[in-house]
């Protein structure tokens, strides 16, 4: 990957084997609740989507909805997808999962920032900063600790 300084990179400890953390970072029955997503399925290629709309998202409806493409699904160690509006660079997130003392600590960094003018993206690319860090990150760690499977 292309390093960029406006490169997101955030990590978290979950007291979780690795396969337990795999499990709850691609299924279908719990990636969307961790990254609030819609229409996610487990497949290399499959397009799913980010609404930040509650009504539409509530209604199914993907107009004007962040595009996901999953690019990866490498088990047990690291998951990644695109993130983009039509009609824009597509940059990535990579999830990469790695074992220590008996938990599993979370890496994710979102690249492809280079692809646009640094100061028109930053307030997005901040904001988009913000949601990892203190919410996508922390929820994948409620979901898998708190959940049964």
């Amino acid at each position: 990957m292309n390093e960029s300084p406006l490169d997101i990179e955030h990590s978290i400890e979950i007291d979780a084997a690795p396969d337990k953390v795999w499990k709850f970072l691609t299924e279908p029955d719990w990636v969307p609740q961790w990254l609030g997503c819609m229409q996610y399925e487990k497949a290399v290629g499959h397009v799913f989507y980010m609404q930040q709309d509650a009504a539409k998202r509530d209604a199914g409806d993907v107009s004007g909805a962040t595009h996901c493409r999953t690019l990866a699904l490498d088990e047990p160690r690291r998951f990644a997808f695109s993130w983009y509006l039509p009609d824009t660079p597509e940059t990535e997130v990579h999830i990469v999962l790695e074992s220590a003392d008996g938990v599993t600590r979370v890496k994710l960094e979102h690249t492809g920032w280079n692809q646009f003018d640094a100061e028109m993206i930053r307030s997005i690319r901040d904001a988009l900063e913000g949601g990892w860090k203190s919410f996508v990150l922390p929820n994948l760690k409620r979901v898998v600790e708190n959940g049964r499977g």
